[in-house]
Order: C-alpha cells, then structure tokens, then sequence
C-alpha cells in the first residue's frame, strides 16, 4: 500500500508545479458558479420561491455542484496516451497493480484540487454568494461520506470508458458523449428536481444521480434521515457493479493488447 500513497503523493507534488492551473480552477469555478446563478435568477423572475424550491437552496445547490466538479475532475486520456505510446506494456510489467495505481495517480490531484483549490472557492462562494450550511452536523458528514461514494461512482464510470482505447484508437467521442449524459444526467447542470417525473425515474435505475444529485441533496437535508442509508448503500451497489464491469474490460482489453509503435 505505501507504493501507492507514493504514487498519489507524486501526483499531488506535480499538480503543485503547474501553479496557473491552480489560479485559473479557482477563477473557473467562481465564473461558472456566478454566470449559472445569473441565468437561474432570470428564471426565478425575483420570486423567491419557483415550485417550492427557495432560491437560496437552489444557489447553494449550483455552488455545490461547481465545486464538487472542480474537485471530481480527471485525466479523461490517461490509459489512450499510454496505449497510443505503448508505456501500457511497461506499466503492466511492472510489479503493482495498475487499477490500484491509477486509483493512486488520480486520488493524488484530487486531493490537491481538494485542498488548494475548492478550500478558498468555498471561502469566495460563501461570501459572495451567501451559501447555506448544511442541515445539521450529521447531514454534513454524511454527504462528505456521499460524496466520497459519488466521486468513486464517477471514477469507475470513467474507467470504464477509459479502458475502451483498447479498442478505439480516439477515445475523444465516447468521453464527450460520457460527459455530456453526466453533466445531464447526474443532476450537475440542472437539478433533477426541475425534470419530468417519467425522466427522473428513469435516472434512478442509473448510476448518474448517485454522482452529485444524492449527494447535495443530504447536505440540504432533503433526504429524510431514515432514507439515507438506502441512499448510501444504493451508491456503493453501484461503485461495486461499475468495478465488476470495468475489472472484466480491463481483463478482455488486457488478452488484446496491442501496443501502438513498439
């Protein structure tokens, strides 16, 4: 295990070098999280209320949603390059295990992003633009539990289409396509609240909403108490079938491997 917190300690040392990135993820954030804040008080036509959603709930809501994916960002391309340049095969001949490894590298910048990032854009957001406290001390803790739970949901989901650049030499289509039904889906464009019931039913027999709809909506308090272990345990059911899925491509792709230029 101490290789790995190595590897995670090495991705979060080269996230420190590039220190624009850092300025200009902290300034995104706060962009998108005030242009969307806009467009929904246009909507809101300055009704503090719009089908029983207050308007502060929904601010706290978007900001939530920004900062979560400022945090949830990943290398979308990391096993492509390593496929197109062929490392993939030193990699596997390596002695770790190279799901654990990747696991590693990406928990790395996470925590990076985690720390010096979304630690001042929170401090910003709740100044600017006024951020609600969670519903209790318990909700706060269990939706950092839920959002730990949806980061693997997304993680898994990313491998998933990641390891498909076995098969596909441009991997760029299927992580748009993936993005896209995330973005819908998943409640961190618009929350799920606003769609037709017959859509939102829909998404429940998906993994997307365990992304960062259920989450935000624990720390708003809006899953009863007595539901949120379900809700909790319907994340985990889905990290465990998304892994299952992910470990037989990896496995298939692994029988396939064909290393490009060498």
């Amino acid at each position: 295990m101490r290789v790995y917190l190595e590897f995670a300690k090495k991705s979060f040392q080269n996230n420190i070098v590039y220190r624009m990135d850092y300025f200009a993820g902290v300034l995104n954030a706060l962009v998108m999280i005030f242009v969307n804040i806009s467009i929904w008080r246009a909507i809101y036509e300055e009704e503090e209320s719009l089908e029983g959603v207050q308007f502060k709930m929904l601010v706290t809501y978007i900001v939530l949603s920004f900062l979560m994916q400022v945090v949830y960002t990943m290398d979308e391309y990391v096993i492509e390059s390593k496929v197109r340049s062929g490392l993939i095969s030193s990699d596997l001949l390596k002695p770790i295990h190279f799901r654990l490894y990747l696991l590693a590298h990406h928990a790395g910048a996470t925590v990076f992003r985690l720390t010096m990032q979304m630690t001042p854009a929170v401090v910003v957001a709740a100044l600017l633009f006024h951020l609600l406290p969670p519903f209790s001390v318990s909700m706060l803790l269990y939706f950092l539990l839920s959002a730990l739970l949806g980061y693997l949901v997304l993680y898994n989901l990313n491998f998933i289409v990641w390891v498909s650049s076995f098969w596909f030499y441009w991997t760029f289509s299927l992580v748009t396509i993936k993005d896209a039904a995330v973005m819908i889906f998943s409640g961190a464009l618009i929350p799920l609240w606003f769609l037709p019931q017959p859509l939102i039913d829909f998404i429940q027999l998906t993994p997307f909403d365990s992304i960062f709809y259920t989450p935000i909506r624990i720390y708003l308090g809006m899953i009863p108490q007595e539901d949120i272990w379900f809700s909790l345990m319907r994340q985990s059911i889905w990290i465990a079938v998304l892994f299952v899925i992910g470990q037989l491509l990896w496995k298939a792709a692994a029988k396939k491997l064909v290393v490009q230029g060498g």
